[in-house]
């Protein structure tokens, strides 16, 4: 949102790769691609990712990435 206020024509695909430990923990994130044209958003989004906490389950840790479309206010 505060990007947004910012920018309110921010638009495009980002890409992120990221690491889900068996803990549920996220041990890593980056970002594969991004059309936002703002680093500081993109990192800002990258930062709240290694906050998420999902499930712990019994299985090895798993990569994966996740595309996330944003589209303007």
């Amino acid at each position: 949102k505060r990007a947004l206020r910012t920018n309110p024509a921010l638009e495009g695909k980002l890409v992120l790769r990221l690491t889900i430990a068996p803990d549920g923990r996220v041990t890593f994130c980056e970002v594969v691609s991004s059309e936002l044209g703002d680093a500081e958003l993109e990192q800002r989004l990258v930062q709240r990712v290694l906050l998420f906490q999902f499930d712990a389950k019994d299985v090895a840790p798993i990569t994966t990435t996740k595309p996330i479309d944003f589209f303007p206010a």
